[in-house]
């Protein structure tokens, strides 16, 4: 059986939880993986549990191909988004709290390691940094070693030219695991050999904002649900299956009449923006494609219209709440306890459920049948990207300290972000844990997803779904003008 890029991570995790299990670190975001399984035997005290994993020592020790550099206390410069978004390249100190602690710890090794300070980043509203990068780039001002932009919005510098391509900084290794492998994929989120947007293991928002199905284990006993763990790991999880298990179920909890948010559902539903089109991208759509160094559009076809004719029915259905964009969120609906199943993002299960009165767990998002191939899940595209502005000068500095900050990263701050979703209310045994390697492993971004600046598909697709019928009237409104953005974007890559 093959040792995936996160198994170790999870490993990791285990030891905080299942005292057997060999490894140590707690981790922060919800692992990712495919192929690798924990083992779901009971351990006995005083024994390794068997596995059928290879010895993953190798990977333990895994370190980045970086040489050793003096860079003699230069600082590394960064811009980010505002909030809590900057603590994916910085925090002050530690502070008692498991994952800013983290952060610290693995910028020390950093600093100490090359003889650099990481600076505080510059950190300004996520609408704002395109106007300033813009600015820097024209002025050929060397301002910054890093760009944590935010991913919408930072579409609309690559295409103005403003990024230098990530394989032109030396040291940088995107086969290592610390990199998601669509990443790396030509016609994904390589194209032409060129990429000048990535993501890493550095960045908590892009792992905290992938989204997954919550469910509650206390409700779905209640209503006779069981076997979802088995439905996943053999790859049965479908749309079939969530609309099975939650389609009889709806109590008016109020009286009303109504469907309301206060009421019980079966599912509380997101269906705007990037929760939906992680939803999308789960049944196995996408939007478009790079064919011969020219854009194919494959939004509109017979599967969209299958997948579209089935959501519609499923969200207008007695038994979903349509959580609403303006108001209460699905994840502001679901700790209240309104439903079993939940389409949430990572970060929402860390922000919101640690005080959760029932155990739940997370288990990837529904594929369309069980002939897809695999479960799928993308970021929210409000997460930080990584980018290195056109006029930026040390590219060494910026090559050695990235790759050292994304391995560090996997080795020792995801586990805290693992492990603090796993001590919280999910069920603590390894199927567990395996499902959230599972949603990890997961993760897709392809070019029309990482460069749509806003002026791609991501924020128009839950107009079709405004009538039972809408897809084919609104594609064709929309198409030409969304085509004319990507063509931007892929002519970018090929200039």
């Amino acid at each position: 059986m093959k040792f995936t890029k996160r198994a170790f991570v999870l490993l990791l995790a285990c030891a905080l939880i299942f005292p057997s299990c060999a490894s140590e670190n707690p981790g922060e975001p919800e692992p990712d993986a495919a192929a690798q399984t924990v083992g779901t035997e009971e351990a006995v005290p005083g024994e390794e549990p068997e596995t059928e994993m290879e010895d993953p020592i190798a990977e333990r020790t895994l370190r980045d191909n970086v040489p050793e550099i003096n860079f003699e206390g230069t600082a590394f410069r960064s811009m980010s988004q505002d909030g809590a978004s900057a603590m994916d390249i910085w925090t002050e100190g530690e502070s008692g709290e498991v994952l800013n602690d983290a952060v610290f710890r693995r910028n020390k090794t950093v600093e100490e390691r090359f003889n650099v300070t990481i600076a505080e980043p510059v950190a300004i509203r996520y609408d704002a940094i395109g106007t300033q990068v813009s600015s820097l780039v024209a002025a050929g001002e060397d301002a910054y070693e890093l760009i944590l932009g935010q991913m919408e919005e930072s579409g609309k510098n690559m295409v103005a030219g403003h990024f230098l391509n990530w394989y032109d900084i030396p040291y940088m290794d995107f086969t290592q695991p610390w990199y998601p492998d669509s990443i790396v994929q030509e016609g994904v989120g390589t194209v032409n050999g060129k990429m000048y947007i990535a993501v890493s293991d550095m960045l908590l928002t892009y792992i905290k904002s992938c989204w997954a199905i919550v469910y509650d284990h206390v409700y779905a006993e209640n209503y006779g649900i069981t076997g979802v763990y088995d439905l996943v790991k053999n790859g049965e999880w479908t749309l079939d299956s969530l609309i099975g298990f939650t389609g009889n179920i709806y109590e008016d909890k109020n009286g009303n009449g109504e469907k309301d948010d206060e009421d019980f559902y079966g599912l509380t539903y997101r269906a705007e923006g990037c929760s939906f089109a992680a939803s999308l991208y789960g049944l196995g759509v996408r939007t478009a494609k790079i064919e011969n160094a020219e854009l194919v559009m494959t939004l509109y076809s017979e599967h969209t219209v299958d997948v579209f004719g089935k959501l519609f029915d499923m969200v207008e259905s007695q038994s979903t709440l349509r959580a609403p964009y303006d108001g209460k969120f699905t994840e502001k609906l679901f700790p209240e306890g309104c439903a079993v199943f939940a389409n949430l993002s990572l970060g929402h299960c860390y922000n919101n459920l640690r005080e959760y009165e029932n155990p739940y767990g997370i288990i990837p998002l529904p594929k369309w049948d069980e002939q897809q191939e695999r479960y799928c899940t993308t970021p929210d595209g409000g997460s930080n990207i990584m980018a290195v502005m056109l006029s930026a000068g040390n590219t060494e500095l910026i090559g050695a300290v990235t790759e050292a900050l994304c391995a560090e990263s996997w080795r020792s701050v995801m586990p805290v972000f693992i492990d603090t979703i796993l001590s919280s209310k999910v069920a603590r045994d390894r199927e567990s844990t395996e499902m959230i390697d599972l949603v990890l492993d997961s993760i897709y971004v392809d070019f029309p997803y990482l460069y749509d600046g806003f002026a791609g598909w991501t924020f128009n697709l839950s107009a079709f779904l405004a009538q039972k019928d809408a897809l084919a009237s609104t594609y064709a409104r929309q198409e030409k003008i969304i085509s004319k953005w990507y063509k931007k974007v892929v002519n970018r890559f090929y200039e």
